[in-house]
């Protein structure tokens, strides 16, 4: 199995400081779980580049609200000195070791109990990547942001006041902003998992899958496959916007042209007819070869077989799709057989999951991926002096790990090295898989 194979301290152990009402409380107690035990998994640090990039598993979360992009103030070298001079928490089994202090910015009292729930899996995922180490010289000290902004505005201060090396986290976007406002101020970086591609930058870096890399992904693979005709049929939701701006750049850059284009507000079958219906008379008149259909669950089983229905016959015009396609339910759906879209390594992801499952006897949440790849990559990160984090981050070679290939680009966006999936007789099957190594300059 893999691991991060860069990480060139001996090992990762862990402290757990709780933050109960977003405050650092002083109890502190080892982490002591199932996942004590050595196990086989561990993502890898590969030895050369990648060019393009991941998944979430699933595209934008839908607690994900949008947030304004902010600017990092210029830097000077008295804060750069003191970063090197802070000092911060240590339990007293590390008394005297060159420790690493990662803080893990989650909302575990969130409003919202899918996002509890979330977190809580997130949390164990980290714990999981701490103790999969034989020795200890990573401190993870877990924050809760409350899920609000104000929350994690106030739980980047408390890991700031510990002495955190790195911060990983939050999820949401608008608490990214908060939490990443406060970190630049002292040249923290920030290992957020938002997928708002607008957050990025000046520090803070996205350890997600955006759709965008998805859509450029599998129209790259149309492209190469003979597609030069697109076509878009969506919502007018923010990720119905998000899908149809990178479809249309990706296409553009491809060679191709998007010759036909639908919409609609809402998500059930009443709001879809009349567009497919359009999109039947626009293929009868520009006669696009492949069409994009940025939807999932219940919503994309309602509007795929609405094409076939409009004589828009999946035998020869190619469906695309994005990351929500990859559950269970779509492959039972007729008329997507055939459909292709863009995902994560689903050999690294295998890996991943089977560890989790060893260690906690459940499964995993879709976005604990990110939380385990996140304390990997922030302890080899940390390793570095202040200086050069920013740029250890942004290291040309990119990281394999749980979700497979990662590299971070200098304005803090992720290219992920995806799989090209089909739904093929109800099952997904990789026909062009996701690259292991990097393959370009950036």
């Amino acid at each position: 199995m893999m691991k991060f194979k860069r990480f060139g301290h001996d090992g990762i152990q862990s402290g757990f400081l709780s933050a109960k009402n977003l405050l650092l409380v002083s109890a502190l107690a080892l982490l002591t779980t199932a996942c004590s035990t050595s196990s086989p998994y561990p993502p890898q640090y590969p030895p050369r580049p990648i060019e393009q990039g991941p998944v979430e598993p699933d595209p934008v979360p839908d607690f994900e609200p949008d947030a304004p992009q902010t600017e990092m103030p210029e830097e000077n070298e008295d804060e750069f000195e003191e970063v090197e001079r802070r000092e911060g928490l240590t339990l007293p089994h590390m008394e005297g070791r060159d420790t690493k202090r990662l803080a893990l910015l989650l909302p575990f009292s969130a409003s919202s109990a899918r996002l509890r729930q979330e977190a809580k899996s997130m949390m164990k995922a980290a714990e999981l990547a701490v103790f999969e180490r034989d020795r200890a010289d990573v401190l993870l000290i877990a924050l809760d942001t409350g899920g609000t902004p104000q929350g994690a505005q106030s739980a980047a201060q408390a890991a700031l006041n510990s002495g955190a090396d790195v911060i990983l986290g939050p999820i949401l976007s608008g608490s990214v902003t908060a939490s990443s406002n406060v970190a630049r101020r002292s040249g923290t970086p920030v290992i957020a998992f938002s997928t708002d591609q607008e957050v990025a930058g000046n520090g803070t870096y996205l350890l997600s899958f955006p759709p965008e890399a998805e859509v450029e992904r599998i129209v790259e693979f149309a492209s190469d496959t003979g597609v030069d005709r697109f076509a878009f049929l969506g919502p007018t939701s923010e990720y119905g916007r998000r899908v149809n701006d990178a479809y249309r750049k990706a296409v553009q850059e491809n060679g191709g042209q998007v010759t036909a284009s639908a919409s609609y507000s809402g998500n059930d079958i009443s709001v879809m007819q009349e567009p497919a219906r359009g999109m039947a008379a626009q293929y009868r008149s520009a006669g696009y070869q492949a069409i994009i259909l940025p939807e999932g669950g219940t919503a994309l089983r309602s509007l795929a077989p609405l094409l076939p229905y409009y004589n828009i016959s999946p035998m020869t015009v190619q469906f695309l799709g994005t990351g929500l396609w990859k559950n269970g339910s779509t492959v039972r759906e007729p008329a997507l057989n055939g459909g292709v879209f863009a995902g994560p390594d689903p050999d690294a992801q295998a890996d991943f999951e089977r560890s989790y499952d060893r260690a906690y006897g459940e499964n995993n949440s879709r976005l604990a991926s990110l939380a385990y790849d996140s304390v990997a990559i922030g302890a080899y990160v940390a390793d570095g002096n202040a200086r050069s984090r920013m740029e250890r981050l942004e290291d040309p070679n990119g990281f394999y790990g749980a979700d497979g290939l990662i590299r971070f680009e200098s304005d803090g966006k992720p290219q992920r090295g995806l799989a090209v999936y089909e739904i093929r007789n109800g099952k997904f099957v990789v026909i062009d898989p996701a690259p292991k190594t990097v393959m370009g300059p950036s």
